[in-house]
């Protein structure tokens, strides 16, 4: 999935299930952040005191740093989580669409206490939930039942995806690791309006219809919004919006063939114009994602002649969104490593 899914479909999810304009927000500005959130040294305050990033992002990573550990600390938990399907490790490495891991991930998510968090960790949560379906059949470690051959795009000649990956190693390094997820397709399971098809490493077909597989996604993303929110009080507007309600809008959007730019400014357009059954407020008319929102609001960034960087911890930092999301992370992490794998008998934390 890409920024037209983990951020815009999200909140407008969120929003049609009755949620807040300022919740939906950071829910789903969580869900799009787990592929930005690019670095992890820490932070050492002139104000005093320090604080550690928690990295999630995998596109940014250099070929040198994807290393097994790497793959197992990031990709893993983030963004292929493991399916549990077959016998052999590997084989249930493999992601799969709406595992029994990924309902049991987000059952225990749902079951937490509330903590000043939570809104943000299950933002998190979703964006790996939602990527088990558009990274199905991929696992995340370098292994050679990611090897895909027969790549057949519809509407598209023979040499594009050749093109594609050419032009994506160039610019997004993990591309050049062929056996590192779904780096031989390309972005093309992340495109909601793709219909593709490949063999696999066992030489099956496989035929992928991306909206269909995006409209399910979104489904069962709405149902755990909506369980979500009815748990810990956040809805506060009207009654959810019946899920057949939203299907045409969700349709037209998941399929209209464009770039990504292209893609959101329709998102942003309706939302703004209440196609998704909700009254637009004020942040719905003007929703915007941007990557370092939440940093620019926490920390100040002091650049001295010498063009050495120094770090300030704005007033509310310990109440900060972006604060908030490094500690859903760091736990995230923790916690499917260190007690979701290990209770389906994957052990790799």
């Amino acid at each position: 999935m890409q920024e037209d899914f983990h951020f815009y479909t999200i909140y407008a999810l969120s929003r049609s299930a009755g949620v807040d304009e300022q919740t939906a927000y950071i829910i789903a500005y969580s869900s799009q952040h787990t592929d930005d959130a690019k670095h992890e040294e820490a932070l050492e305050f002139i104000n005093g005191g320090r604080f550690s990033q928690t990295l999630t992002a995998h596109r940014f990573l250099d070929i040198d740093s994807l290393t097994k550990p790497v793959c197992y600390r990031i990709w893993i938990p983030y963004h292929f989580l493991p399916g549990n399907v077959g016998t052999e490790f590997y084989e249930r490495m493999i992601t799969r669409a709406n595992s029994p891991v990924s309902k049991k991930m987000m059952d225990e998510i749902l079951n937490l206490p509330f903590r000043p968090y939570s809104m943000h960790l299950f933002g998190i949560a979703l964006h790996v939930y939602a990527d088990t379906w558009s990274h199905q059949g991929f696992m995340g470690l370098i292994h050679k039942m990611n090897n895909i051959e027969d790549i057949r795009i519809h509407g598209e000649d023979s040499n594009f995806i050749n093109d594609l990956i050419d032009t994506l190693k160039r610019d997004i390094l993990e591309y050049a690791a062929p056996e590192l997820g779904h780096a031989q397709a390309g972005t093309i399971p992340d495109e909601p309006f793709r219909t593709w098809e490949y063999r696999d490493y066992k030489g099956r077909l496989i035929l992928r219809d991306n909206k269909e597989i995006a409209l399910d996604s979104a489904q069962n993303c709405y149902m755990m919004i909506m369980d979500f929110s009815k748990r810990h009080g956040l809805v506060n507007e009207k009654d959810p919006v019946m899920w057949e309600k939203l299907i045409p809008t969700l349709d037209e959007l998941f399929s209209h063939k464009g770039e990504l730019k292209e893609r959101i400014s329709r998102w942003k357009n309706a939302i703004s114009d209440g196609r998704f059954g909700f009254e637009p407020g004020e942040l719905d008319r003007m929703i915007n994602y941007e990557e370092k929102a939440w940093f620019k609001k926490a920390v100040n960034v002091i650049e001295d002649e010498g063009n050495s960087v120094k770090f300030e911890r704005r007033p509310g930092f310990e109440r900060s969104n972006w604060k908030h999301f490094h500690d859903g992370a760091v736990f995230f992490r923790f916690f499917v490593l260190h007690e979701l794998l290990p209770q389906f008998g994957i052990i790799c934390g």
